[in-house]
């Protein structure tokens, strides 16, 4: 007994000794400014002056009053159900489209994670470019097939900013989205097909009845990844319009790096974060309990 505990002492010091690094890297990385900005956000700190006076609830209080910071949730929310919906449609069809046996499918796997490969900076100024107004390759080809009349300023107009920033959110994320339910899909048996196909069952009863139940906690998981992602954007927002015009395309993550960095309200911008934080954990553990349910 005694030379059994001696080694489980043994490999458990060995395992913290191995985890340390680990813990300190994330103890200094995420859970001290972590900290340090819940505590921040009860105050009135300020880049302009050297005080910083505790406030309470203040910052709280200011921002469930506030018309601007209700708008940017209405955009970052919108955003976020678009993307998220689209991402997954698109990628389901992908991932069954890849996950046949057709020809160049090797070669169609290796190409499709290109335009995830592309830094996010990288893709926001491509398409920086297609949505310039004046020599765009959108407009151009647009015009010149007849579809519009006149070149139109996309990442300028309230009306197309916000559709143009989900198009290349699409763009980058649709292929990652497709690899990992291409991977649940192969994990499928085959034998489950062939034995719904000798029942007499069509294709679309195949999808519904063995491929989205079997893939449901890939689903699951893919889907909360990419809100979770999605509801943190930053690039593509900052990149393309700074969460112009007119505030139309202000997310959650602009607002909160104006109010920062543009008004110097650190203790505003904190709590932005800290309520931020707050909705993604509680969203988290309710989707997770309601995709779980039907597994109990």
């Amino acid at each position: 007994m005694n030379l059994r505990l001696t080694r489980q002492h043994k490999n458990f010091a060995f395992a913290a000794i191995l985890l340390l690094p680990s813990i300190i890297l994330l103890a200094l990385t995420i859970i001290s400014p972590l900290i340090k900005s819940v505590l921040m956000s009860f105050t009135d700190y300020s880049l302009l002056s050297s005080e910083q006076n505790w406030n309470n609830f203040a910052n709280y209080t200011e921002l469930l009053q506030s018309s601007e910071f209700y708008h940017s949730l209405r955009v970052t929310l919108v955003y976020v159900l678009i993307t998220v919906t689209i991402d997954l449609l698109l990628g389901m069809a992908l991932a069954v489209v890849l996950n046949r046996d057709i020809r160049f499918r090797t070669f169609y796997r290796s190409i499709i994670m290109i335009p995830w490969a592309i830094p996010t900076i990288v893709t926001a100024l491509i398409f920086l470019w297609i949505y310039q107004s004046d020599y765009g390759v959108l407009n151009y080809s647009l015009v010149h097939l007849g579809l519009i009349d006149d070149n139109i300023n996309w990442l300028q107009s309230t009306r197309f900013a916000l559709p143009s920033i989900i198009v290349v959110a699409i763009f980058r994320q649709t292929p990652l989205v497709a690899v990992m339910l291409l991977a649940g899909l192969q994990g499928i048996s085959a034998s489950l097909y062939e034995a719904a196909r000798i029942d007499g069952a069509s294709g679309w009863k195949l999808f519904t009845q063995i491929t989205l139940p079997m893939l449901k906690p890939v689903i699951s998981s893919v889907s909360l990844i990419m809100i979770v992602n999605n509801f943190q954007m930053f690039t593509l927002f900052f990149t393309l319009t700074n969460g112009g015009p007119a505030g139309s395309t202000s997310s959650l993550a602009i607002l909160t790096y104006i109010t920062a960095f543009s008004r110097y309200e650190m203790g505003k911008a904190s709590a932005i974060g800290v309520i931020w934080l707050v909705l993604l954990f509680v969203f988290s553990i309710i989707f997770t309990r309601i995709m779980n349910r039907d597994d109990r």
